[in-house]
């Protein structure tokens, strides 16, 4: 199915579950209103399927959300962190880590010298975070 099709049909379904919403409501109220007149049995009836139509179309909506949230769960996003070593131009992608911040210091620099001396020096400087959605994966 193309993607206009499907943009099309949801805002559609919703549009026929609040026709649906609209006309129970009608059927419960004339239903209501008519209680105490000589025909109980339509009554009955209209009370019946307004609140059948409100059930059925509460459990429509809840079964679309459900759908949803399942679909949003089955997807693992990656928020990656990019660093750059000022010195040779080395860069790296790895996986976020909790503090990490964009322009703050990274791990060390794997291509350049390790001196003890110039450590501050062969930090890498983080340039930037962001969602990968390339390497979405579905959970089995």
């Amino acid at each position: 199915m193309e993607k206009s099709s499907v943009g099309f049909l949801i805002p559609f379904y919703f549009f026929l579950l609040g026709l649906i919403i609209l006309f129970s409501l009608i059927l419960l109220f004339q239903g209501i209103a008519g209680v105490g007149k000589e025909d109980n049995l339509t009554n009955t009836l209209f009370v019946t399927s307004g609140i059948m139509g409100l059930i059925v179309t509460f459990y429509m909506i809840r079964r679309y959300q459900v759908g949803v949230q399942k679909i949003l769960k089955s997807r693992r996003m990656t928020v990656v962190t990019v660093e750059e070593c000022l010195k040779c131009n080395y860069k790296n992608v790895r996986p976020f880590r909790e503090g990490d911040f964009v322009y703050g210091q990274g791990e060390e620099c794997p291509k350049c010298s390790k001196d003890p001396e110039k450590s501050s020096e062969s930090r890498m400087l983080i340039t930037a975070i962001y969602l990968d959605r390339g390497t979405q994966e579905e959970k089995p």
